[in-house]
C-alpha cells in the first residue's frame, strides 16, 4: 500500500508577515477610499466636494496593490504550484488566485479602460469583490490548516 506523502506549504514567517502586512494596508485603504468617498464630503465654495483624504486612500492603495502584487506573485512558484501538484486546497487556493487575478484586472481598468459609463460599474465590481477578499483569504487560511490536520492526523 502506497502511503500519501504529507507536505507542508505553510508560508515561511516573514512572508506571512509581508504578506499580512501588504493586504492589511490595501484591505484598510480601500475600506478608508470608500468610506470616504461614498459617505464622507465637505463643503466648498462650490458646494459639496470630496474629502481631502480620499485622494489620499486612494494613493496609498494603489501602493499596498503594487507591493501585494510583488507578494502574490512570489507565492506562484513555490506556495500555490505545490498546492495544486499535490491537489491541496484547489478550490479555495484557485479562488483566491482568480480574485486576485480580478481585482488586479478591474483596478487596472479604471485607470486606462474605464469610461465614463462603465467606470460606476467596474468600481462596484472591483471593491465588493475586494471586500470579498477578506473573508474568502481567512476561509483559505482555514482549509489549509485543516488540509495539514488531515495529513498529519493531528484533528
Amino acid at each position: 500500500m502506497h502511503k500519501k506523502r504529507t507536505i507542508d506549504n505553510r508560508l515561511g514567517p516573514l512572508h506571512r508577515r509581508w504578506l499580512t502586512i501588504s493586504f492589511a494596508i490595501l484591505f484598510l485603504s480601500g475600506l478608508l477610499w470608500l468610506g470616504f468617498h461614498y459617505f464622507v464630503a465637505v463643503k466648498t465654495n462650490f458646494g459639496e466636494g470630496p474629502h481631502p483624504l480620499q485622494q489620499w486612500w486612494l494613493k496609498l492603495h494603489g501602493l499596498a496593490a503594487m507591493a501585494t502584487l510583488v507578494i502574490v506573485g512570489s507565492l506562484l512558484p513555490g506556495h500555490v504550484r505545490k498546492a495544486w501538484q499535490h491537489h491541496q486546497n484547489r478550490l479555495s487556493g484557485g479562488t483566491m488566485v482568480a480574485l486576485a487575478a480580478s481585482l488586479t484586472l478591474t483596478g487596472y481598468a479604471l485607470y486606462y479602460f474605464g469610461g465614463e459609463a462603465s467606470r460606476p460599474i467596474i468600481s462596484a465590481t472591483h471593491w465588493v469583490m475586494g471586500i470579498a477578499a477578506l473573508p474568502l483569504l481567512i476561509a483559505h487560511i482555514i482549509s489549509g490548516r485543516r488540509t495539514r490536520q488531515r495529513q498529519t492526523g493531528k484533528l
